[in-house]
């Protein structure tokens, strides 16, 4: 399709699909909150905490807020995979054979991980310099990949060309949850945890559903932005969640 052709297709529809944003945001377009995994285990006398945060669960140690400007450095270690749960989309399973089993688990970590590093990086006012391991006013972030089910690529096919296959819609998404544990780096304690589950955007046209992990990949960039926005702001700030719909086709 001629790419002007796209461009005109999706602004022209702007206006449908943001008149129904209220009643779209209400249909189960977000994703569900999916069961904690052993990587969130033991993590000390810690509350939930979801107050500014836009993420599914958040549990804080009750000093979080009031220790948190001492810090002024933050590591990022190596994404760990060691929790990933199997495909649970047996339509996707079908649809895709081999591909579904055979997830790029490794090179989405270091995806998610360089993503949280380029955020920190490159967020505005400089708050927390990236840094290379522990030591004095440090803390460290660890994060697990424990769901990455990929789009149904077949079945999007199915639904932009077949009469009614916009039904498939429900069965054809993907989603990708993490989990983090923030610690003091040199006592290990941990100050902050959080979790969260995305799912494929909704957009009229999106050539991310023609790719197994595009919507993947694009949910780890909005994680990494928003998780730099909260570290960064105070208690005030309220950290807004990701938009369940996308006009963005790319």
């Amino acid at each position: 399709m001629n790419i002007h052709i796209l461009r005109s297709l999706v602004l022209g529809s702007a206006l449908v699909v943001l008149s129904a944003g209220c009643a779209t945001s209400s249909s189960g377009l977000k994703a569900k909150t999916v069961p904690a995994s052993a990587f969130l285990a033991g993590t000390g006398p810690m509350k939930a905490h979801r107050n500014r945060e836009p993420f599914n669960g958040v549990w804080a140690s009750p000093k979080f807020e009031a220790v948190r400007g001492n810090y002024r450095g933050i590591s990022i270690a190596p994404v760990t995979t060691q929790y990933l749960r199997a495909v649970d989309r047996p339509l996707v399973t079908v649809m895709e054979g081999p591909k579904a089993k055979d997830r790029p688990a490794a090179q989405t970590a270091e995806i998610l991980r360089n993503e949280f590093l380029a955020a920190f990086r490159n967020a505005p006012g400089g708050r927390y310099a990236v840094a290379s391991g522990k030591g004095a006013g440090v803390l460290t972030l660890e994060l697990a990949l424990v769901e990455l089910n990929p789009t149904n690529v077949v079945g999007n096919a199915v639904k932009y060309g077949a009469p009614g296959g916009a039904a498939m819609a429900p069965v054809t998404k993907g989603n990708i949850a993490i989990e983090g544990k923030l610690r003091d780096s040199n006592s290990g304690e941990v100050l902050f945890a959080f979790a969260d589950n995305e799912q494929d955007k909704f957009g009229l046209i999106s050539l991310r559903d023609f790719s197994s992990y595009g919507h993947a990949r694009s949910a780890i960039k909005d994680w990494a932005k928003q998780f730099a926005e909260l570290m960064r702001t105070p208690a005030s700030h309220k950290v807004e969640d990701s938009s369940t719909i996308s006009l963005n086709p790319f």
